[in-house]
């Protein structure tokens, strides 16, 4: 009968959601080594670690780009392609300023809002690049990425493909630190701001109003080099209307500058006033030769510098030219068989993911081909992007009693390249007789990346006066309040129950 009635008695826990009561409570650093009374329980997570389950989660993941300078590149042909594509996060709309203002004051907005209203509905973010300088002249907002108008307003600059003049044919490239281009452009960018900036599901805007496809250098055009004080301006403009989007720079607009301390002076002005950086030439066919060894990422630097305070993004050379080259696979033929001393296209991408400590990657290609091709490192490197998080271990009382405050310790560890830049509350569930919820600070932001840890959180927590007598099962979840969803946790799955929490272990309330 005895059993009987436990075997009841743990149903029912199981089972039971009842009154919630929401308690304030605070999290401090505790070290693992301090004192822990004899009367509490120590519960070891590490057997039930998960490091193969692909946890999708907020403020991370991955990013297809779409458009991509051209409007018609990198279509989606089905919604499912996205959808279903594991920690997908949102799209990078990459597109000129002249699809956008093809008349002075006349703005084009349905342009990118028919793709932002579509994704957004589903749940997606949304990046953008708007940029001034294109190389093709297939259509004339391809030839005049800066508004014809602009050009017609007196504002300087000519036609350029591959460092060649080639006359009124080719695609056009402005001088950028000319002023009647600066002040067209800064009109532009204040409408835009205003239209954009705070938005909700806004992830970062990208400083792309100088270089072909706005990466901050004329390879492709005229081979001119761009001045500190022009590319100085243009950061400021974009930090004169945008005060609450996360701004980003490709790390080419900063070392496109030969002089090395005019570089250091545009990067701190950088890092000063809280912009990231973004990585577009990794496996690059012309960066094999020289930078293999740090998988093709050029500035490791720039990105050390900028990880611990701002997101970092990751974009692949487009995919579809890296299999072509046959780098993907290190074809004997490709140049990652030659340079990459025995590394292939996803050591590339896990070594670059690492050196860039990138909290959003991109494979720069078609979402079907991508995932077909790569379905079990797609899962992988979104767990490695951004924070990932384990639980080790939870110190907890073995008995408590009501009204009395409780003291838990729990031991976490970030295995992922990044840490987080947003702030998680802890939920906390004790289930029993009755379901009594609560809520703290879980103290995540300072959770550093890879080796920095692991870091232990005392969470002290006091028990509701007229709690119910009984045994309790004690659950946890991570929650972001501003996205409005839960932050998965390494664990196994079968430790998680239907509302999102995970089992930790029991506790005896008496009085």
């Amino acid at each position: 009968m005895k059993r009987n009635t436990e075997s009841r008695g743990l149903a029912v826990m199981d089972r039971l959601r009842s009154t919630i009561v929401l308690l304030a409570a605070t999290a401090t650093i505790f070290p693992w080594n301090a004192a822990i009374s004899a009367q509490d329980r120590v519960i070891d997570l590490r057997p039930q670690a998960d490091e193969q389950t692909p946890l999708a989660n907020p403020h991370k993941g991955w990013y297809h780009h779409f458009p991509d300078n051209h409007p018609d590149k990198y279509q989606i042909a089905q919604d499912s392609h996205l959808l279903d594509f594991p920690g997908m996060d949102h799209l990078y709309i990459r597109l000129a300023w002249s699809y956008l203002e093809p008349k002075e004051g006349h703005f084009d907005w349905p342009v990118i809002d028919r793709i932002i209203d579509k994704w957004t509905g589903h749940g997606l973010g949304i990046a953008f690049r708007i940029s001034c300088r294109e190389t093709s002249a297939d259509r004339v907002e391809q030839q005049y990425a800066t508004p014809r108008w602009v050009v017609e307003a007196g504002a300087k600059g000519g036609h350029f493909l591959m460092g060649k003049a080639t006359g009124p044919e080719g695609p056009w490239e402005p001088a950028y630190d000319d002023p009647v281009f600066l002040a067209k452009l800064d009109r532009f960018l204040a409408a835009f701001a205003a239209r954009y900036d705070g938005r909700p599901w806004l992830r970062y805007v990208d400083v792309g109003s100088i270089g072909d496809w706005g990466e901050g250098h004329s390879w492709a055009g005229s081979r001119r080099e761009c001045g500190l004080a022009a590319r100085m301006r243009h950061v400021d403009l974009h930090l004169a209307h945008f005060h609450r989007a996360q701004l980003v720079v490709s790390d080419d607009f900063v070392y496109a500058l030969s002089d090395a301390q005019e570089r250091q002076t545009l990067h701190e002005h950088v890092l000063k006033h809280g912009i990231s950086y973004r990585d577009d030439s990794i496996l690059v066919n012309g960066y094999l030769a020289g930078t293999s060894d740090q998988f093709t990422v050029r500035s490791p630097q720039f990105f050390a510098d900028a990880f611990g305070k701002t997101p970092t993004v990751f974009e692949l050379e487009h995919y579809g030219a890296v299999k072509r080259l046959g780098n993907w696979e290190g074809r004997p033929d490709s140049l990652v068989a030659k340079h990459g001393k025995g590394k292939k296209g996803p050591d590339y991408f896990r070594g670059a993911l690492r050196l860039l400590h990138a909290t959003y990657i991109g494979y720069h290609g078609y979402a079907d081909q991508w995932l077909a091709d790569n379905p079990e490192l797609t899962g992988e490197l979104l767990n490695r992007c951004g924070y990932w998080y384990f639980l080790r271990r939870v110190s907890l009382p073995a008995k408590s009693r009501p009204g009395t405050e409780v003291e838990l310790a729990f031991d976490w560890e970030n295995r992922g390249v990044a840490p987080a830049y947003h702030s998680y509350r802890l939920h906390l569930r004790w289930e029993g007789p009755e379901a009594v919820d609560q809520d703290v600070d879980a103290g995540n932001r300072h959770w550093l990346p890879e080796s920095k840890g692991p870091f232990t959180e005392r969470y002290r927590v006091t028990l509701p006066e007229n709690m119910k007598p009984g045994t309790y099962v004690l659950k946890f979840k991570l929650h972001s309040p501003e996205a409005e969803r839960d932050v998965l946790v390494a664990l196994q799955p079968s430790l998680r129950d239907n509302a999102g929490f995970y089992r930790i272990g029991g506790v005896e309330v008496a009085r």
